[in-house]
């Protein structure tokens, strides 16, 4: 039914793409999705997007923005250490990036960033920043002409149920934490994948959300994000039961109306549902 109203029970946001994640108590929505949220990314010397995909001790890098850059901290192997990178010049050398299929020109940080990213890291490895001259556009399937996201894998927002994570968790020898899904948005009171069939949702009194698609699951779901370290779950238990075209589907895609501001504690009111989920 629509009408029913849950809750907000955290919110997150992840200023460097791919590194451990903030718990946020609001955040503020602009036109790329959460305020600061994946405006930067980490490199290789070819342009390839570093990710923990491929390199689960990513999830040891702390980042939070500045009025200058981005601080970053590593808490892995060999103790703190500390960077702040500067946003680069408008006159930085700029270098095509591409993810899942979008290709955008990202200026590069200073070599001291880049030196310090790539001792930290034990390979070479730069900072790409996404300046707003950059336009990203999201998948016109799913999204209107305007619709644009920042660094993300394809949309502004991530959203995910507290009764989806209690089935998952049920299933599981040893829970896991939402941080594993790396969500925006983490409603609670929902049964489990009710949100599979939302249509539109309004979270408190500013922000309206359309549920468009839902988030096919990769590798980074079985890093621990305190450790860096890679095991099998949840995906193993997930493909178990959540197996859909398109792969193993946990949460859902988002975008947004206009700006405004989330809380923690907001209600969040169905207004409207899918016939069907969106594949």
């Amino acid at each position: 039914m629509t009408g029913t109203a849950y809750r907000v029970a955290a919110l997150f946001r992840y200023p460097l793409k791919s590194a451990g994640g903030a718990r946020c108590d609001a955040v503020e929505l602009d036109r790329y999705g959460v305020r600061d949220d994946r405006r930067w990314m980490m490199i290789d010397d070819a342009g390839r997007p570093l990710t923990q995909r491929e390199h689960p001790p990513l999830a040891l890098l702390r980042a939070s923005p500045t009025e200058e850059g981005l601080a970053v901290r590593w808490t892995g192997p060999g103790g703190a250490s500390a960077f702040v990178v500067r946003q680069p010049a408008r006159t930085a050398c700029r270098r095509p990036v591409t993810i899942w299929g979008d290709t955008v020109h990202l200026p590069v940080a200073d070599a001291a960033a880049s030196e310090w990213l790539s001792a930290t890291l034990g390979r070479e490895a730069h900072f790409a920043w996404m300046p707003a001259d950059v336009e990203r556009p999201v998948n016109p399937r799913y999204a209107r002409p305007e619709d644009r996201t920042a660094l993300t894998d394809g949309y502004p927002l991530h959203l995910i149920g507290s009764g989806s994570m209690a089935d998952l968790n049920g299933r599981l020898d040893t829970p896991v934490g939402v941080e594993r899904f790396r969500p925006n948005v983490y409603v609670e009171g929902p049964p489990a994948f009710d949100e599979d069939s939302w249509g539109e949702v309004r979270i408190g009194a500013e922000c309206t959300l359309r549920i468009v698609k839902p988030c096919p699951r990769c590798a980074v779901t079985t890093v621990d994000p305190e450790t860096g370290v890679r095991g099998k779950e949840p995906l193993r238990t997930l493909s178990g039961y959540r197996q859909r075209e398109g792969g193993v589907m946990f949460g859902q895609n988002a975008l947004h109306d206009g700006a405004g501001t989330l809380r923690v504690g907001d209600p969040v009111e169905v207004v409207s549902r899918r016939d069907a989920p969106a594949g």
